[in-house]
């Protein structure tokens, strides 16, 4: 099993437990915010960066969303399983994520630079490279 693929299922896993432990009344913004917080742990030595990455993840795409309660969809998912793929500096291939997300993702990964492991800066800045925005 790929990361991102491991990263997807315990994420349905926190969806699925969300929606069967509270009795039906499923909260798409509570179970979002655990999705940050796997985001976080999957990534411990990348500062706040994961944080951040998480931050916006929630305010570009599930607290705008038209039905938020019902967060997130496969495609918010997926956006979310990509930003933990580029934190472990791997490009999942997954073309979810648009150029404005990918200039957001450089100017986070820019601000957090200090703090992050080289080698794993220098796989963000290259996928961010390949990525045709810098």
């Amino acid at each position: 099993m790929t990361d991102t693929q491991q990263f997807l299922s315990e994420a349905k896993k926190i969806i699925k437990h969300e929606r069967a432990d509270n009795g039906g009344r499923y909260d798409g913004k509570k179970a979002c915010d655990k999705l940050v917080r796997l985001l976080e742990s999957r990534n411990p030595a990348m500062g706040n960066l994961p944080h951040s990455l998480g931050d916006f993840w929630l305010n570009t795409y599930i607290l705008p969303a038209a039905d938020a309660v019902n967060e997130p969809t496969d495609a918010h998912l997926e956006k979310l399983s990509a930003c933990n793929a580029f934190l472990a500096g791997e490009d999942d291939e997954n073309d979810c994520l648009t150029d404005d997300d990918w200039k957001t993702l450089q100017e986070l990964v820019n601000y957090e630079a200090e703090d992050l492991p080289l080698d794993t800066l220098e796989k963000m800045m290259g996928i961010i490279v390949d990525k045709g925005i810098l």
